[in-house]
């Protein structure tokens, strides 16, 4: 790690250079994150709620990685640099955490609720064909 890793010239560099084993790497982890979105939307076993919101996060993760990959690869100014991959990042742990918190706090009780109505259906009488 270098040693002005957290110096604001450093983060703030309009430019980062161009590295192809890093653009590589970074390629590689967005695409990772964009066949984990493609992998949650053909899941069936996953509450319907949280895979909406587990997919957006992956896709748009993937996405958004993909494109300034790109712009770091082709050094183009402010939308390849440090301080945009970092935003990137920071965006994708708040959006985790708010994934995390509804499945430990909300999604219970939308399943409780659901298991509920599919009982009460369960015992309503059934509609006679004609």
């Amino acid at each position: 790690m270098p040693d002005n890793f957290f110096t604001t010239e450093y983060l703030f560099a309009t430019v980062a250079p161009t590295n192809k084993i890093t653009f590589f790497v970074l390629l590689g982890a967005f695409v990772v994150f964009i066949v984990l979105a493609y992998l949650t939307s053909i899941s069936k076993k996953m509450h319907k709620q949280l895979k909406a919101w587990v997919f957006n996060y992956f896709l748009t993760l993937g996405i958004v990685g993909v494109i300034i990959s790109f712009f770091r690869s082709q050094s183009i100014p402010y939308l390849g640099s440090r301080f945009a991959i970092l935003v990137v990042f920071f965006m994708a742990i708040i959006w985790y955490f708010a994934i995390v918190f509804y499945t430990l706090f909300k999604m219970p009780s939308e399943v409780k609720m659901t298991k509920n109505e599919e009982t009460y259906q369960k015992y309503l009488p059934k509609k006679k064909n004609k």
